[in-house]
């Protein structure tokens, strides 16, 4: 009998070893295979540890507008007997296998990534899926496996950075939640998301005619450029100083405190300097030729805005453009690849110049039969099809962009206009400095962004391009409004005034100077009285004695 007892006592003691033996080996085996871990939770009262999150993958990178992805993590714990920090014992809370845990994931901005709720959650609804797609939510809430493997899934809805959070809880923890908001959760781990436009050959496409468009502008200003206007224009030098500082020393100062006081995203805030740093464009030339301003001043700076932004663009995009543009301490700022974009706008003006120069004759055919037509044609495609494949600058935009870029073009107008009657400059000029200095460069602005920046960088940068091209035409309307209405007030005050006035005819006498006792001509005064019922004059004569 005894002998019975002890063999049973042997077997259950070999028992007990050996399954001491593979819990180990499990804790080993998953402490190696996991990589390093993204957050490492602080302790909790309710159990004697600490929480480890690991994901996999560690990032998301190149997730595509309208795509999902299965996100797995695993949670382990470390034996922590004391803190040393605090002094607590944790030995005297409750047990770690005695606690329910459950994980609540979130997302730091439901605009651009939602998660899919599980079948479990949800009743199956075959024609609602193939309609609206899988059901969607913010925050995900589901009882944690803590030694196993755990996942769910994510739905990109826009492009842009977000960032998803995985908190860990007990069943503690959700009895101190629902009775009072403020609680202190078990840990929380972080991964980062990156959504980027599915590539197609439309955007490719629209990209290259931006870019030939810029291109084909420049070439046409430098064709209805003439020399002589040029020379003539030299003679007023302080209007062009002051065209320069407004374009080239205000304007990107001015885009740089916008960027760095307007709550805006980091790459659209690069987006806003480069476009300051580019003025120019033909959209100016036309406002000056609508409104009557003068004309070879409008030209002039033209010329020397394309020679001068080949160095002060570049310089200002490094200097500033540090700010925005930086990756893991590392700052990237494409300037070779702006410098290109800058030099074909260049060599297209000074072919246009060159031709208009030496014959007049092809440039007016090339403008009439060519450029012109072209431009029309572009213009109605940019305003149909270029919304089109641009729809994501539209479905969920930032209301401070809109701010940003209706605030660039109308700090230009200040600007110019300010330093112009500071300096007492003729009201055409006025006019003519204030409409270059709030036009700006955009297409080539954005041709520049979407060849040099990576996605998501490069669309979320040329929000700012893209929005400001339709406020440069709205701003110009409003103001040319202002305008017709200031005229017909003056028109209506003007002609009140002449209704007011009298007319005095004044015939004067001769005076003897020498016996100083004379009678003088009859005086006449001549009054005019119109009245509503008839129109008539009144005749007064009156004889005065000096």
């Amino acid at each position: 009998m005894c002998t019975n007892y002890s063999f049973l006592y042997v077997l259950v003691v070999q028992i007990t070893v050996l399954m001491i033996q593979e819990s180990t080996s499990f804790n080993l085996e998953t402490s190696v295979n996991m990589s390093s871990a993204l957050t490492t939770i602080v302790p909790s009262p309710i159990f004697n540890g600490t929480f480890r999150v690991y994901f996999q993958p560690e990032s998301i990178i190149d997730l595509g507008k309208g795509c999902n992805s299965t996100v797995y993590f695993n949670c382990t714990v470390e034996d922590n007997i004391g803190d040393t920090k605090t002094g607590r014992d944790f030995h005297q809370v409750n047990d770690f296998h005695t606690t329910t845990f459950f994980a609540r994931v979130t997302t730091g901005d439901a605009r651009i990534v939602q998660f899919i709720l599980p079948a479990a959650m949800v009743t199956k609804d075959p024609r609602r899926e193939l309609i609206l797609g899988p059901h969607l939510t913010d925050e995900l809430r589901f009882k944690l496996n803590i030694h196993g493997v755990n996942n769910f899934s994510i739905q990109a809805m826009q492009i842009g950075y977000v960032t998803v959070f995985v908190t860990i809880f007990g069943t503690s923890s959700v009895v101190v939640a629902q009775s009072s908001p403020t609680f202190q959760n078990m840990g929380q781990g972080s991964l980062k998301v990156a959504v980027v436009p599915r590539q197609k050959v439309a955007d490719f496409v629209f990209d290259c005619s931006a870019a030939a468009v810029a291109i084909l502008i420049s070439f046409a200003i430098g064709c209805v450029t003439d020399t002589e206007n040029l020379k003539r224009q030299l003679k007023y030098p302080v209007s062009l100083v002051i065209g320069f500082c407004c374009q080239f020393l205000l304007m990107p100062v001015l885009a740089f405190g916008l960027a760095m006081i307007l709550p805006l995203e980091k790459n659209v805030r690069f987006g806003l300097l480069c476009v300051a740093c580019v003025p120019g464009g033909g959209l100016g030339h036309v406002a000056v030729i609508i409104s009557n301003a003068d004309l070879p001043l409008s030209l002039t700076m033209n010329l020397i805005s394309t020679v001068t932004m080949l160095g002060t663009a570049p310089l200002w995009i490094f200097v500033l453009g540090q700010y925005f543009q930086q990756t893991e301490g590392s700052k990237i700022i494409p300037i070779y690849n702006f410098e290109i974009w800058l030099a074909s706008t260049f060599f297209a003006y000074t072919a246009g110049l060159v031709i208009n120069r030496f014959k007049p004759n092809i440039a007016e055919a090339l403008l009439t039969w060519f450029i012109k037509p072209l431009l029309l044609l572009t213009t109605i495609l940019y305003i149909t099809v270029g919304v089109y494949i641009n729809m994501y600058v539209f479905e969920a935009v930032n209301n401070w962009t809109i701010v940003a870029a209706m605030l660039l073009p109308l700090c230009g107008v200040l600007v110019g206009s300010v330093l112009s009657i500071i300096f007492k400059q003729k009201s055409n000029f006025c006019k003519t400095i204030a409409v270059e200095t709030s036009s700006l460069n955009c297409l080539i602005v954005l041709a520049a962004l979407r060849f040099s920046l990576n996605q998501p960088d490069a669309n979320i940068a040329s929000v700012i391009p893209i929005w400001v091209m339709f406020t440069i035409p709205a701003l110009y309307v409003i103001l040319a409004v202002f305008g017709l209405l200031k005229a017909r007030v003056d028109t209506y005050m003007e002609s009140r005034r002449k209704n007011q006035t009298r007319q005095y005819s004044i015939a004067s006498g001769i005076v003897n100077q020498a016996n100083m006792a004379a009678l003088s001509a009859p005086l006449f005064i001549t009054e005019t009285v119109l009245t509503d019922d008839d129109n008539q004059s009144t005749l007064s004569e009156k004889i005065t004695v000096l």
